[in-house]
């Protein structure tokens, strides 16, 4: 009697039960279609499905195991009601996202992101004219040609960033995060970010947290039941609350950088600015500006966001890997030496000499993506796959860990090691270079080769000038960090200790002397 007294104070309660209910009755009639089956998955609970059965930290692995289990590389799972398939090949990913790009471009909703602030953001926005006008004006910056136009960005904060660690050795991760900073805000708004406490350091680090501990995208109850977020405070799930708590950090990403750009006097050749300027020329001919003042903030944000953090998190595991393999470091150093010198530092000219260096970025992309689990795609129509059938509106994920880990692709998948890829005729083992970090299809991340080149100029000035080494206690003994992951949408080390200096006196002179640019 009291439950139903209960249901009957909280209509709110009441509807989300029977959406449940309904949606778990269509779900269930929509898996033995006649079409063929639901790919493989292990058995669920009623009216929850696989929700209590799904891990919420790491489900990477799960997944994973489950894959091996099923002899499946596609997997089939319900949350609330919800289908959930789970790619877990590159194969399944390229034949579904890739060639099938045109059902599967659309996302979820993500509510959860909606009240930590999110608007109008390429990477969540659902498929339609303002995702195709956002994919136009971003591509047009980071498509492969153009990236060129920021070397000399990347060239120069990478100095300060050798600098910084050569000052404050103890606080490289900081550094590490004002060099990210840096570079997403000086593409995306054409702001310089001098000091390691500038304050857009701290609105990243905050919006950093709030993504990797927020939930994963389209996986918290409130994605499965919007009006969740209408019940009162202490009625809200741990996810709901940190998004309400942590809103303030998105809403900082997304409108700071802005305020500062229109706020200046000096106009900075930028993404936000292109934009800025369109915007104004088309008003200037009694024209309706086709980007709005939030399409502006919504890519800006999208370059702080994306830029940033991956790039900070794909850094620390390159250290991570230094410190626990010296043997490769001193591979790359003498690879640097024989074609850089130690005169000076690598530029973007010497890459294609050196093959070493990028072994050791693609490895480290392989070893820990950055976003296992990546951002969930949605299918727009039924499809059938094989044997499998996979209802419209399925949640698909595509499992970065379990393709760069796929021991059928992989030897020794867990290792890092970058001679995997020296090529069979030189006596090597072939292997290809790593997929799925950076998504597929319609959804792939376009900034993929400026991320991989932002990380590769500071993979080779910090190898050709510094040593990163295991740090000692007490007693003089090397202290062996423990290999420890965080849990949400992007993934990264958490803290472990190392010592970073200059490799002698000559890397020091080097680093000290090296004249600044300020444009290209």
């Amino acid at each position: 009697m009291a439950v139903a007294q209960l249901l009957l104070d909280n209509p709110l309660v009441l509807y989300t039960i029977l959406i449940l209910l309904l949606s778990v009755a269509v779900t269930h009639y929509r898996g033995r279609s006649q079409h063929g089956s639901l790919p493989p998955g292990p058995p669920g609970e009623p009216i929850l499905g696989h929700l209590r059965i799904i891990p919420t930290d790491n489900p990477e692995y799960y997944y994973m195991r489950a894959s091996r289990e099923y002899r499946s590389d596609i997997l089939s799972f319900n949350v609330l009601g919800q289908s959930v398939i789970v790619l877990n090949s590159v194969q399944a990913a390229t034949d579904l996202l890739d060639k099938r790009g045109a059902n599967y471009c659309d996302r979820p909703r993500f509510v959860l992101f909606e009240v930590m602030g999110w608007h109008k953001t390429l990477t969540f926005l659902r498929w339609g004219s303002s995702l195709r006008l956002h994919r136009r004006i971003l591509q047009k910056n980071f498509q492969k040609s153009n990236i060129g136009r920021y070397r000399y960005l990347q060239e120069r904060e990478a100095v300060v960033l050798l600098r910084g660690i050569m000052d404050r050795p103890a606080a490289w991760e900081t550094v590490l995060r004002r060099f990210s900073t840096a570079v997403a805000l000086g593409v995306g708004f054409g702001i310089k970010i001098e000091t390691d406490d500038d304050p857009l350091v701290q609105v990243a680090a905050d919006a950093s947290y709030a993504l990797g501990h927020g939930g994963a995208p389209a996986g918290t109850p409130v994605d499965f039941f919007p009006l969740m977020r209408f019940l009162p405070g202490f009625l809200h799930d741990r996810s709901l609350r940190f998004a309400n708590q942590w809103r303030f950090a998105i809403v900082s990403l997304r409108n700071k950088p802005y305020e500062a750009i229109m706020a200046s006097k000096a106009r900075v050749q930028s993404l936000v600015q292109d934009m800025l300027d369109q915007q104004r020329s088309q008003a200037k001919q009694g024209q309706a500006p086709e980007i709005t003042e939030e399409d502006i903030k919504g890519a800006g944000a999208a370059v702080f966001a994306a830029g940033q953090d991956t790039t900070w998190s794909t850094l620390v595991v390159f250290i991570l890997n230094m410190v626990l393999h010296p043997e490769v470091q001193s591979k790359a150093q003498r690879e640097l030496d024989q074609v850089v010198g130690r005169d000076r530092l690598p530029t973007f000219d010497d890459r294609p000499n050196l093959r070493y260096i990028d072994f050791i970025v693609q490895e480290t992309l392989r070893w820990c993506p950055v976003s296992p689990m990546g951002v969930p795609h949605r299918s727009l129509k039924d499809d059938v796959y094989g044997d499998f059938f996979i209802p419209a509106g399925s949640f698909v994920y595509a499992n970065a860990r379990a393709m760069t880990h796929d021991e059928t692709v992989y030897q020794n998948p867990d290792d890092f090691d970058p001679d995997r890829y020296v090529p069979l005729e030189e006596g090597g083992r072939g292997e290809p270079l790593p997929r799925g970090q950076f998504g597929f299809g319609r959804r792939i991340c376009i900034g993929k080769h400026f991320a991989e080149a932002t990380v590769w100029i500071v993979v080779a000035v910090m190898l050709s000038t510094m040593r990163i080494e295991r740090e000692k206690d007490a007693d003089g003994t090397e202290i062996l960090p423990v290999v420890e992951l965080t849990n949400g949408l992007t993934s990264h080390p958490k803290s472990f200790p190392c010592r970073i200096r200059a490799r002698d006196e000559k890397s020091a002179a080097v680093i000290r002397d090296k004249q600044l640019v300020s444009s290209s």
